[in-house]
């Protein structure tokens, strides 16, 4: 029931801040180079400037500060290149937009934005996503080009993404964990368990946990969730899960069944979407449980802000649980596990930085309870109050 797609628009100035010296020297920095291109009769004995050699050692500290080597391309070198890209970066006057680079419109000589996908000059709307850095034309949103399904990323180069059943696409390194069958996610779910357990929390409730695709999900919830609880009220009476799934080159096929709820049950059952890296489901699963744990606990007539917020808080917990107790595919120190890490980072900080008001503010203010008072004292006053403790 929640979502973890996250993207920045354009370039960020509002995060570097210069003090009054800072920016005094940038400003002569700035002027010493737009001196030296234009005419080469001006000498450094006419004018009062830094050094050479403090200029660049200035340039080369503030350039590390702002972007890496793979940010942007060059058509110029040198000294230049230092001066332009301090003063693209730190210039507080440039307006960050979708549509304009203002560094595309400044000279014919300067740094050009290149799209990470095509690899062409970026000359309309433009996206970076936030926490990977990857830098793309606004058209391959809408263009077909394959997006990975969990860590956002599109396709680049010759790498061959996976294709669900359901038109989903899923990168390399997010396929290699994927959860596509029932028998795959019973020791995820063994491992939930066992999360709730050490907060003294254990579901004594038989709950049916099924994968279903996008197709099924959106038919039970008009949209696009990961996660579903169905509770005692609902009118479904059968859901349409994978119970198997067979890949086949870059596709994958699944095998379905109807599992038909029972009714009388606090919660009826819970929906996963099929396909998600180990993590990312994990983070799913722990959120939907939280849910069901609070209907059988008797939570009753919560706000949307509360319920999800608290829910948001416990696949927070979980996803930082799994730094002292993943599994070895996490802990090691190949590339896979190095992106295993990676993963888990942007899932959390798709939840700190969620805008919406239920998941997003509802999960910083739950958050902020559960950090002054604890998560028992925060539940056992949801329970008396239906309110966060203030």
């Amino acid at each position: 029931m929640y979502s973890n797609r996250y993207l920045d628009e354009g370039p960020s100035y509002e995060s570097y801040h210069l003090s009054e010296d800072e920016n005094e020297d940038m400003v002569r920095a700035i002027e010493f180079s737009l001196q030296e291109s234009k005419a080469e009769e001006i000498y450094p004995g006419d004018t009062e400037y830094p050094q050479i050699d403090e200029v660049e050692e200035l340039a080369q500290e503030l350039e590390e500060t702002t972007l890496s080597s793979t940010d942007l391309s060059t058509s110029t070198g040198g000294r230049e290149l230092k001066w332009w890209k301090l003063f693209k970066e730190l210039n507080p006057f440039v307006h960050a937009s979708r549509s304009t680079s203002f560094w595309r419109k400044s000279r014919k000589r300067c740094n050009i934005l290149v799209c990470d996908v095509c690899e062409e000059e970026i000359r309309s709307d433009w996206s970076r996503c936030a926490y990977w850095g990857q830098t793309y034309c606004e058209k391959h949103t809408s263009d077909g080009t394959p997006q990975c399904c969990s860590c956002s990323r599109f396709k680049i180069g010759d790498l061959k993404y996976i294709t669900l059943n359901d038109d989903r696409k899923l990168c390399p390194d997010c396929h290699y964990t994927a959860v596509t069958d029932p028998g795959v996610c019973k020791p995820l779910l063994d491992e939930v368990h066992r999360f709730f357990k050490g907060m003294n929390m254990k579901i004594r409730y038989y709950i049916p946990i099924l994968l279903v695709d996008e197709k099924e999900m959106k038919k039970n919830d008009q949209k696009t969730s990961l996660g579903l609880t169905v509770y005692d009220k609902s009118e479904l009476e059968a859901v349409t899960y994978v119970s198997r799934s067979i890949q086949k080159g870059e596709k994958v096929k699944v095998v379905k069944e109807v599992e038909h709820l029972v009714e009388g049950r606090k919660v009826k059952a819970m929906l996963l979407l099929y396909g998600l890296p180990k993590l990312d489901l994990g983070a799913t699963l722990a959120h939907e449980m939280m849910h069901a744990w609070m209907k059988i606990e008797g939570y009753e007539r919560l706000s949307l802000n509360i319920a999800e917020g608290i829910c948001e808080v416990i696949a927070h917990k979980w996803l930082e649980w799994q730094s002292f107790t993943g599994d070895e595919n996490i802990k090691g120190t190949s590339e896979k596990a190095q992106f295993l890490r990676n993963l888990k980072e942007f899932l959390k900080d798709g939840i700190e930085k969620n805008h919406s008001e239920a998941y997003g503010h509802g999960f910083r203010e739950a958050k902020w309870a559960v950090e002054r008072y604890g998560l028992r004292c925060t539940l056992d006053h949801i329970s008396r109050t239906g309110k966060l403790p203030e």
